[in-house]
């Protein structure tokens, strides 16, 4: 999991610097982010979900919101409605910096719902959230000026919620391990077939994407809501097989940026915003630029977790 968020976080990062690839990011990124959400997410009762998620999610929301609004006085973006709509969840309304913090709202209302209903019950009603999206999106009222606590985008993303509960209730990371493995002279090595499952998967999904032109869920543009139900779930548990079967060793730098993936999503665009005029057009600029940022903020990951956990998202 370590190594699943990190690599969440770097393609949020990435995906959030312009550049033409920024579609096949979109596409997935996010479902990725709560997709591992689900997988990690325990049952809890409704009263101790509430005390957890305020600590986690609405207390570092409130908090990076008013960095964020002190750091748009400063950019000439500030508007004087911006202290209201912070409180109303109105990202879209806020200056660029500080819309990233929509995703705090939506996983809080997933968490909420998941404490509140029985298992079968958020089965049931990831189910209804694709039949919702698929009458109502484009149409009054899934309008982002509308879109209070970003409930939106938590309707949208919930299925994939779900769908990382179930991965984990059913150990589906472990799926490939039911593939023979093949002995070399080094060892044990997974058997090439388990790589062609994956590539095969990823090639599906982005497939998918290609047909469904621009995905932004922030925006709530989904272009073709089938498709991008599809090419996202394709991709998302993909990369979850690949990230499993290829990177099992720790790593206490990877552990380091897993711990700190609030802190980065909330305070990386106050970081690119300014550098966008002088970032280069192109994926490997792009790379270099979202390696950097990553770099830059892990420093403050590791000040927040050794001095200021709520910045992490825990408590001491």
């Amino acid at each position: 999991m370590d190594w699943a968020k990190s690599i969440a976080i770097t393609l949020v990062v990435f995906g959030h610097i312009l550049m033409p690839f920024s579609k096949w990011v979109f596409g997935f990124h996010m479902p990725f982010f709560f997709m591992l959400s689900g997988f990690l997410q325990k049952k809890r009762t409704v009263r101790d979900e509430a005390i957890n998620s305020f600590k986690s999610l609405l207390l570092p929301y409130v908090i990076y919101n008013v960095y964020l609004l002190i750091y748009s006085l400063f950019t000439g973006e500030y508007a004087s409605n911006y202290p209201l709509d912070m409180l109303w969840g109105l990202q879209w309304n806020l200056s660029m910096a500080c819309r990233p913090m929509w995703f705090l709202l939506s996983l809080f209302i997933m968490r909420m719902v998941y404490a509140a209903l029985p298992r079968r019950g958020c089965h049931l009603l990831a189910v209804c959230c694709i039949l919702f999206v698929l009458l109502f999106h484009g149409d009054a009222p899934m309008k982002p000026e509308m879109n209070y606590f970003q409930i939106f985008e938590a309707v949208i993303c919930f299925p994939f919620f779900v769908m990382g509960i179930l991965m984990r209730q059913y150990q589906a990371e472990q799926v490939l391990d039911r593939l023979p493995v093949v002995d070399f002279p080094f060892g044990r090595r997974p058997s090439v077939l388990r790589y062609v499952i994956i590539a095969v998967g990823l090639a599906a999904g982005f497939c998918f994407m290609g047909f469904n032109g621009s995905v932004i869920p922030f925006r709530l543009q989904l272009s073709s809501v089938p498709l991008f139900y599809l090419g996202a779930t394709f991709v998302s548990i993909s990369l979850i097989w690949f990230i499993y079967e290829t990177f099992r060793i720790r790593n206490t730098y990877i552990q380091l940026i897993s711990e700190g993936t609030l802190l980065i999503f909330a305070v990386h665009q106050s970081i690119l915003w300014p550098m966008r005029d002088v970032i280069p057009d192109g994926a490997w600029s792009a790379l270099v630029m979202t390696i950097v940022v990553i770099l830059l903020l892990s420093g403050p990951v590791w000040l927040a977790r050794k001095y200021c956990p709520v910045l992490i998202g825990k408590m001491k």
